[in-house]
């Protein structure tokens, strides 16, 4: 069992499926995907004989337990770019965030045990398989979000040759961390949010983010 969080504090209740188990599900049902989610976000849903969903998207897979549920996690995806709002509460260091990357990242190396936490790709690997082998995965990764910010920006920074760039959302409160480089933005917060509330079998998160943005 596992729960995606969303912005107004509410839990959607879920449960990662390997796609062996998608499949064995969707072929036990007779009805074909609904169409709506396949036009409005790309995804394949079908809808099971007790009323559960099944999702694919991207290659990950899910069940629901409504087609309520689906329909009000996939509209706040959509509907959540660059960040806004995502880190509504997890920033205590606001504008000044880029002076405490390295302490953040010393503190996820420590939680994970990880005692050469030389800031490399071979890093964000290590990282990745001790959180595979986590027994509270999926809660750990929704702690830490800002933890992951830090350390695979920081690496882009230096691998990029960019720079913080700290913007104001709309909410007048958060400060959210992009990067900048040959003048142009970018940022990883709305990919780590998707993947960490909406893929929680994903098993390479923060190497397969580094690597998309690189």
């Amino acid at each position: 069992m596992d729960n995606i969080e969303l912005g107004n504090g509410s839990f959607v209740k879920c449960k990662p499926l390997t796609l062996e188990e998608f499949d064995v599900l969707r072929l036990g049902t007779k009805k074909e995907a609904i169409n709506k989610f396949k036009l409005q976000f790309d995804i394949e849903v079908y809808k099971l004989d007790n009323s559960e969903v099944i999702v694919k998207d991207q290659g990950y897979s899910m069940l629901f337990y409504s087609i309520e549920d689906v329909e009000v996690v996939y509209l706040e995806v959509s509907n959540c770019p660059q960040g806004v709002e995502i880190l509504a509460g997890k920033n205590p260091f606001g504008k000044g965030f880029p002076d405490h990357t390295k302490t953040l990242i010393k503190e996820l190396s420590d939680a994970l045990d990880i005692k050469n936490a030389n800031l490399s790709e071979q890093l964000l690997t290590d990282m990745d398989e001790r959180l595979r082998k986590l027994p509270n995965s999926s809660e750990f990764k929704k702690k830490h979000i800002l933890h992951f910010i830090a350390v695979i920006g920081q690496l882009l920074s230096e691998k990029r040759n960019a720079k913080w760039k700290m913007i104001l959302s709309s909410d007048e409160k958060t400060w959210n961390p992009y990067l900048e480089s040959n003048g142009q933005q970018f940022q990883i917060t709305a990919d780590l949010y998707e993947n960490i509330y909406n893929i929680a079998n994903y098993d390479h998160l923060l190497i397969g983010i580094y690597r998309i943005n690189n």
